[in-house]
C-alpha cells in the first residue's frame, strides 16, 4: 500500500472534515519530505482547483480536486494524462543542468575544431599518402558534425511524451 492510500484511501472527498483531515495529512507528508505538490501539466477547464501530489519514493502521482457543492475526489493520475515536460523537481534541476553543461561542452568542441579544420586542409603531407590523408580528414568531419549535432540535440527541451 502507497502513502496516498495511507493518508486517504476512498477515492471521494467530502465536504467538511474529511476534506481538511486529508489536506492536514498532504500537509504533513510533505512537510517530512515524502510527498510534494507539483504542477497540474493538463489543468481541466472545469477542474480549476486541481492538485497534483507526487510520492518522492514510487514516483506516484494523485490528484485532488476540493469538494466544492459536489463531493470532491481523490485518485491516481492515469500515466496518458501525465506531461512532465514542464514539471521540474529537485533531482530533474539537477540532472538538467549536467546535461546542459555536457551539450555546451560538446557544442564548443565542435566548433573549435570546425574553425581550426582548415589548417589541416593546407598543411602539405610529407609523403605521398594524401589519400590516407584525405581519409582521416572525412573521419574527422564526421566527429566534428556528429559533436555539433548531438550538443545541439542535448541543448534544447524535447517532448518524451
Amino acid at each position: 500500500m502507497g502513502i496516498f492510500k495511507e493518508i486517504h484511501a476512498v477515492k471521494v472527498v467530502n465536504p467538511g472534515l474529511d476534506h481538511t483531515e486529508l489536506l492536514r495529512r498532504l500537509s504533513e507528508a510533505i512537510s517530512c519530505g515524502y510527498v510534494e505538490q507539483i504542477p497540474v501539466t493538463r489543468p481541466h477547464p472545469r477542474a480549476p482547483s486541481r492538485a497534483w501530489y507526487r510520492d518522492k519514493k514510487t514516483g506516484q502521482i494523485y490528484s485532488l480536486d476540493p469538494p466544492d457543492q459536489l463531493p470532491g475526489w481523490w485518485t491516481e493520475v492515469n500515466s496518458g494524462d501525465r506531461d512532465f515536460t514542464d514539471v521540474q523537481t529537485a533531482e530533474a534541476e539537477t540532472s538538467n543542468s549536467t546535461d546542459e553543461r555536457r551539450a555546451s561542452v560538446k557544442t564548443f568542441w565542435g566548433l573549435l575544431l570546425l574553425i581550426l579544420t582548415p589548417v589541416l586542409l593546407f598543411v602539405k603531407p610529407i609523403t605521398k599518402a594524401a589519400v590516407l590523408r584525405d581519409l582521416l580528414l572525412v573521419f574527422w568531419w564526421a566527429f566534428i558534425f556528429w559533436l555539433l549535432i548531438t550538443g545541439m540535440r542535448e541543448s534544447r527541451p524535447t517532448d518524451s511524451k
